[in-house]
């Protein structure tokens, strides 16, 4: 399976509003560990996440987990939405909504995300 996106670092679940956008952020934070790394996703419809991950995979989801989301999980997958699979050989969580987006960079932890201001984050 090809990842979209993959790192051994911790990653934590930096904020999600659905009052605003519907947006999602995950970072890495470490301060002696640079560079941050923002991944964002706007126009979020679902997500089943944990709060921290240590390292961390996402890809595409497969036709079969996409189905999982929508009947097991009651999430609806419109035809433009992505389906964002947290783990590399099964699914651990997911996201559905926009592309994924990251950002790396060497502000710390409480400078504001390059992809704009978030309402509630640092």
């Amino acid at each position: 399976m090809t990842g979209i996106f993959r790192s051994e670092r911790v990653f934590e679940t930096w904020h999600y509003t659905a009052a605003h956008g519907d947006r999602l952020l995950l970072r890495a934070t470490a301060e002696n560990r640079l560079p941050r790394i923002d991944l964002y996703v706007e126009s979020v419809q679902g997500l089943l996440l944990e709060t921290v991950y240590r390292g961390l995979v996402i890809r595409e989801g497969t036709p079969e987990e996409i189905r999982a989301v929508e009947l097991d999980y009651g999430v609806p997958v419109a035809e433009a939405s992505h389906v964002h699979v947290i783990g590399e050989d099964r699914m651990r969580g997911f996201i559905v909504g926009g592309p994924l987006r990251r950002h790396e960079d060497g502000e710390g932890f409480r400078v504001p995300s390059a992809f704009g201001p978030i309402p509630g984050t640092p």
